[in-house]
């Protein structure tokens, strides 16, 4: 192997991990660095979901309604039991 390829892998494999352990001594769980970037990953997603529904539930309200009529009927729980 050669110089460059040796430093290259020994930059690679240098990262972090966060180890937990009990009181006695047993790992109770190991963060690496993919933990992290999942993590990311799944915020990201999230706010990109939670901006898609909220950019529906805008564009849903903002439809005109095909009622002429002031009187609307009361609006009854979806789950009703009667």
């Amino acid at each position: 192997m050669n110089k460059a390829s040796y430093q290259l892998q020994e930059a690679l494999g240098n990262g972090w991990s966060i180890q937990i352990y009990s009181r006695d001594r047993r790992l109770l769980c190991s963060l690496d660095p993919s933990h992290g970037w999942m993590f990311l990953i799944g915020v990201v997603l999230g706010f990109i979901i939670a901006l898609v529904s909220l950019s529906g539930q805008v564009s849903a309200q903002s439809l005109p309604t095909a009622s002429s009529s002031s009187f609307s009927a009361p609006i009854t729980a979806p789950l009703s039991l009667d």
